[in-house]
């Protein structure tokens, strides 16, 4: 049988279409269904409502290092490691999803590098922070976005959960924050070092920080300080908080606040969990008072000598004091003072009792080239077991008699009876 040349152009035709089907068929059958998945009623909601992003953009890292999708868990030192579970178990709420705590500002660059110059200044402004959480001092620039501004550490409470940090910037035409640069991935949970706020202002939020836990509960977090709170050192603030649908506050803020503005050499101090105390604490309810005692160097005389602060109650922040001291195996007290004092109260840091005292007695009294007044205010801290008290060095340079101008704090213990 003959085939003319239009039946043979018709097969070929034929055939074309359908080797072009099947490759059509093939390539369906590869493409995930993320074309489906990434339509405008579809978009993935956070548990606040904010609209997760349909393709993450990759950009680099701050401080030039390329970013990774997914950095390598890291590990803690055991000290590091019992502090963080400790944390963790702390913050381990119904409604908590993560913790976080501020930490201060950089305002610019290091000047001999941030791998230098960070862990510096970390331990300058936070000592007594990274003395209780000793884990924030060791997580490794792979945990750290960003180089500069509002310092934050982030704890997810599950140690499993998904973090994701990204920069977002005000989109004018569209009217909405838009991913300017992904910052942070991490799929297990580790604590994480932030900087955000970088114009300075920290009530002013431009970072985004999106946490999933097992179960599948997301919250959305935009790290800021609250603008009616914020005096520039957040002294008298708090963070923003992290509210769900339900209205519960996600976040833990385990800030220490109070610690901020102490004297630094009290931190060893304020980490081991000595705290401020009141008036009750410090005189008592009796008419006797409570008494506190100490075994040190008079002053800059080289010789021991036995020294009883007395504090009485007189009202809800101060009343009378007294103090005697005498030499080692001396008969009669070397000097006697008597007067005031005021208390300021800090519970979670130290408080700060102001003195006002004269000479009254003692062999001293009348011979000797020292003062026969004082007033000044000093820092106290007093033990969890409420039975030493810590006295720092004048906010003056005015000295106790127990002190010296080497000295930097004494304890003394509370007196039976």
């Amino acid at each position: 049988m003959r085939i003319s040349c239009k039946q043979t152009i018709a097969l070929l035709l034929i055939l074309v279409l359908l080797l072009t089907l099947c490759a059509c068929a093939q390539e369906r059958q590869t493409e995930p269904e993320k074309a489906i998945n990434n339509a405008a009623g579809d978009v993935p909601q956070t548990k606040t409502g904010g609209r997760m992003p349909d393709k993450l953009p990759e950009e680099p890292a701050p401080r030039g290092e390329e970013w990774s999708a997914q950095p390598v868990r890291q590990t803690f030192s055991p000290e590091a490691e019992t502090a963080l579970g400790f944390l963790r178990d702390r913050i381990d709420f119904p409604a908590t999803m993560f913790g976080a705590a501020y930490l201060g500002c950089v305002g610019g660059l290091f000047e001999e590098g941030f791998a230098a110059g960070f862990p510096a200044w970390l331990r300058e402004t936070n000592e007594a922070m990274l003395g209780r959480y000793p884990f924030i001092a060791e997580i490794d620039e792979n945990h750290i976005a960003g180089g500069a501004g509002h310092l934050y550490c982030i704890v997810p409470v599950d140690e499993n959960a998904t973090v994701s940090i990204n920069r977002m910037l005000w989109n004018d035409e569209k009217e909405i924050n838009e991913i300017s640069e992904v910052l942070y991935r991490s799929e297990t949970g580790e604590p994480v070092l932030l900087f955000a706020n970088l114009d300075g202002m920290a009530y002013v939020s431009d970072t985004q920080v999106l946490i999933t836990d097992n179960s599948g509960n997301t919250c959305e977090w935009y790290p800021a300080v609250d603008a009616a709170s914020y005096d520039g050192a957040i002294s008298c603030g708090q963070i923003r908080p992290c509210l769900s649908e339900a209205g519960d506050n996600v976040l833990f803020d385990f800030t220490e606040y109070a610690w901020q503005n102490a004297p630094q050499y009290l931190a060893p101090w304020l980490a081991d969990g000595w705290s401020g105390i009141t008036a009750l604490g410090l005189a008592g309810s009796q008419c006797t008072g409570t008494g506190w005692y100490t075994h040190t160097m008079a002053g800059e005389t080289g010789a021991y000598a036995d020294f009883s602060l007395r504090f009485y109650p007189g009202g809800e922040t101060g009343g009378a004091v007294e103090l005697n001291w005498t030499y080692e195996a001396a008969d009669d007290f070397e000097e006697m003072w008597s007067g005031f004092w005021t208390m300021e109260t800090v519970l979670d840091g130290p408080s700060y009792v102001t003195v006002s005292m004269s000479l009254v007695g003692g062999v001293n009294y009348g011979v000797t080239d020292g003062p026969y007044y004082l007033c000044e205010t000093y820092p106290l801290l007093i033990s969890p077991s409420g039975e030493e008290l810590l006295i720092g060095a004048g906010e003056n340079g005015l000295c106790l008699p127990f002190m010296s101008q080497s000295t930097t704090a004494c304890v003394l213990m509370q007196a039976a009876g």
